[in-house]
C-alpha cells in the first residue's frame, strides 16, 4: 500500500513532496465558496498543524480569500521564523481580479504579492493560474506575457519550478504546445 505521507520526486524538478498536499483556499475565509468562515486563529492553528506534520506540502494562490489564504499562511511563517526544513509552498500567478488583465506586468505583480504575504524570498512551486479566466490567452502568450514572465522568475530564482494550474485542459494543452515550440525557434 502507497503512504500519502511517504515524499516522492516531484517530476524533474528536484523537489521531493509528500503524496499529500493541503490545499490552503479555506483558510482564506470565503464562506461564499465553503458556507463557513474561517477565523485568523483557526487558519493559524491549521497552518502550524500542517507544518508539525509528516506532510510537507501546501497549495495557495493570490485570490484565495483575496490574498487572505497568503498572508494568513506567512504570518505563521514569520511567526515560525521560517519555513520548516524540506517543506514546499505551491502558489500561483493570478491575473488582475478587476480588469482580468494577464500580462507580464501582472504576473511580476502577483508574485511581488505572494512574495510580501508569504514572508519569503522565492516560492519552490509556481503556477500560472487560470488562464481560461483572462481578459486575453494572447496577452498571456505573447513576447510580454505571464507565460514568458514567469519562466523569467524561474531564471531569476524567484521559484524553483513553475507550472500550470487551470482547470480546463482544452486550454492548457495548447498554451504548453504554443509554449515549447516557440522555445525551441
Amino acid at each position: 500500500m502507497t503512504d500519502l505521507l511517504d515524499k516522492v520526486p516531484l517530476g524533474k524538478t528536484g523537489l521531493a513532496v509528500s503524496r499529500l498536499c493541503f490545499g490552503m483556499a479555506p483558510i482564506g475565509d470565503m464562506p461564499g465558496t465553503y458556507g463557513h468562515s474561517v477565523s485568523v486563529t483557526q487558519a493559524h492553528a491549521t497552518v502550524n498543524a500542517v507544518m508539525d506534520s509528516e506532510v510537507n506540502f501546501l497549495d495557495t494562490s493570490r485570490n484565495y480569500g483575496m490574498g487572505r489564504s497568503e498572508q494568513r499562511i506567512g504570518e505563521v511563517i514569520k511567526a515560525r521564523g521560517g519555513i520548516p526544513k524540506g517543506f514546499v509552498i505551491s502558489s500561483k500567478l493570478d491575473r488582475d481580479m478587476d480588469t482580468l488583465k494577464f500580462d507580464a506586468a501582472q504576473a511580476r505583480r502577483s508574485l511581488e504579492e505572494s512574495l510580501t504575504a508569504l514572508n519569503v524570498d522565492h516560492i519552490q512551486l509556481l503556477h500560472l493560474h487560470d488562464p481560461e479566466h483572462a481578459a486575453s490567452l494572447s496577452e498571456i502568450t505573447g513576447k510580454n506575457g505571464a507565460i514568458a514572465e514567469l519562466f523569467r522568475m524561474k531564471d531569476e530564482g524567484l521559484a524553483t519550478a513553475v507550472g500550470l494550474a487551470a482547470g480546463n485542459v482544452d486550454i492548457m494543452m495548447p498554451l504548453l504546445r504554443d509554449w515549447e515550440d516557440r522555445k525551441s525557434t
